[in-house]
């Protein structure tokens, strides 16, 4: 088993931070097939990345938690948004925005749900809230 974790900004460069985190597992987890690798891979860049661009701080800051697991037959990973405004905060500020604004989103929502969609294919996933953070848990079974 092989464990990888870090907790960074919500910012672009973490992206890159969450790839070499990924190439350090892979050197420590040998066994994973390429096919695996690739789709976990692709699974956790675009929830990371899903994270950075989406999510909504409350009050401060939003944080971004990856942690990488590689077992026998498994892949693990845990996204966590530290800081994470609730789903009720989040209803608040939408209410505040004018009908210009919410059309723009509902088109931009429209056109950019593709993300979640390949995340599913690749992976099981599943969506938790804890108190102020939003939990991302990602699984693939190996050569499935």
């Amino acid at each position: 088993m092989s464990t990888m974790a870090l907790r960074l900004p919500a910012e672009p460069q973490t992206v890159d931070a969450v790839l070499d985190q990924l190439e350090r597992l892979w050197r420590c987890a040998g066994h994973v097939p390429l096919p695996d690798r690739m789709a976990f891979d692709l699974a956790v860049i675009e929830t990371v990345s899903n994270a950075i661009q989406h999510g909504v701080a409350d009050p401060g800051p939003l944080e971004v938690g990856v942690e990488l697991d590689a077992r026998d037959s498994t892949l693990q990973a845990t996204i966590v948004e530290y800081g994470a405004a609730t789903p009720e905060l989040l209803a608040d500020r939408s209410r505040a925005c004018d009908e210009a604004v919410m059309d723009a989103a509902q088109q931009f929502l429209t056109e950019s749900g593709r993300g979640l969609a390949l995340i599913r294919t690749l992976v099981t996933m599943g969506f938790e809230r804890v108190g102020p953070t939003n939990v991302w848990r990602l699984c693939r079974q190996m050569g499935v």
